[in-house]
C-alpha cells in the first residue's frame, strides 16, 4: 500500500475511563503494525508505565518521557535516539515511561506554548526518517499532559469497554477532542472507537456495541476484541497478543490494523 503522506502517522490511543483496554490496544496494534511490515514506535505517557511494564522495561541510564518533555521545555539539546529503546519480541521500538512523569504537569503549564510541547518534540525530522506509526498511550484523565498528546496526534482511537460505563464516558472525550483540536468537525482525526472486553453470547455486550454503532455511526470499528483469558496471560508473559498466531483476540488486532492501514494511508 502506498503512503501519499511521508511523515509518521501519530496516533493517540485516549479514553477517560480506566480498565477499558487502552494498553493492550497500544501494545497490540504496534505488534500488529509491525507484522505488516511498519516501522513502529510506542511511547508511554502514562505516569503509571504500564506499557513500559509490560514491555519489561526497568529504570536504567536513558532518558525517558520524563526527560524529553524537561529537556524541550527547558531548551536543552535532545538527542532523540537516546530515549529510544527496542522490544526485540515485538519487532517495534519504544519511549518508556516512569512515575516521574506525574511531576511533569508543572513542567508544562510553566511552558509560554504549553499546549504544545509533545507537538514540538515529535515534530523532529528524526521520526519521520525513522516511522510510520508513532503510537501514544495515555494516562487515565484528560489533563494537560493528555490534551498535548491530543493536539499532537493526528489520530484518536478510542477504545470502549463493553459496559455501561465506558459508554457514557464516549461523549465527554469526543468533547475534549473538539475543543483541542479547536474543530467541530473531528470525524477526520477519529480513527474510531474500538469496543473492548466484549464478551460473546451475553445481551449486555451486544447492546453496548450496537448502542455505539446506532450513536456514531461509521466511526466504531466492525471488530470488537473479545475478554478472554488468553489477553491477560500475554499481559503476564510479557508479549503481545499478536504474537501468538493462534490467539484469536490476536487475529482481531491484526483486523484492527487493516483497518487503521486503510484509513491512514489512503487519507
Amino acid at each position: 500500500m502506498e503512503r501519499k503522506n511521508k511523515t509518521a502517522i501519530k496516533i493517540a490511543v485516549a479514553n477517560q475511563k480506566g480498565g477499558c483496554g487502552k494498553t493492550t490496544t497500544v501494545m497490540n496494534l504496534g505488534a500488529a503494525l509491525a507484522v505488516r511490515g511498519k516501522r513502529v514506535l510506542l511511547v508511554d505517557f502514562d505516569p503509571q508505565h504500564h506499557l513500559s511494564s509490560w514491555l519489561g522495561f526497568s529504570p536504567d541510564s536513558k532518558p525517558t518521557t520524563t526527560e524529553i518533555i524537561y529537556n524541550t521545555v527547558a531548551n536543552l539539546p535532545i538527542s532523540f535516539d537516546e530515549f529510544i529503546r527496542h522490544s526485540e519480541t515485538e519487532n517495534f521500538d519504544f519511549i518508556p515511561a516512569t512515575n516521574l512523569l506525574a511531576g511533569m504537569l508543572g513542567i508544562l503549564a510553566a511552558d509560554k506554548d504549553s499546549p504544545n510541547v509533545v507537538t514540538r518534540i515529535f515534530i523532529s525530522e528524526f521520526y519521520n526518517k525513522n516511522y510510520d506509526y508513532i503510537i501514544f498511550d495515555c494516562q487515565t484523565a484528560l489533563d494537560l499532559l493528555v490534551t498535548n498528546v491530543l493536539k499532537c496526534c493526528d489520530k484518536l482511537l478510542i477504545p470502549v469497554q463493553a459496559d455501561i460505563l465506558s459508554y457514557e464516558g464516549v461523549e465527554q472525550m469526543t468533547d475534549t477532542f473538539m475543543r483541542v483540536k479547536a474543530d467541530t468537525d473531528i470525524r477526520k482525526y477519529l480513527l474510531g472507537m474500538l469496543v473492548t472486553m466484549y464478551v460473546s453470547n451475553t445481551k449486555h455486550s451486544e447492546q453496548i456495541y450496537n448502542a455505539l454503532k446506532e450513536s456514531y455511526k461509521g466511526l466504531v470499528f466492525n471488530t470488537y476484541i473479545s475478554y478472554r483469558t488468553e489477553a491477560k496471560n500475554a499481559v503476564g508473559f510479557r508479549h503481545s497478543s499478536v504474537s501468538d498466531k493462534k490467539s484469536a483476540v490476536g487475529a482481531q488486532y491484526i483486523d484492527i490494523a487493516n483497518k487503521v492501514m486503510e484509513v491512514c494511508e489512503n487519507a
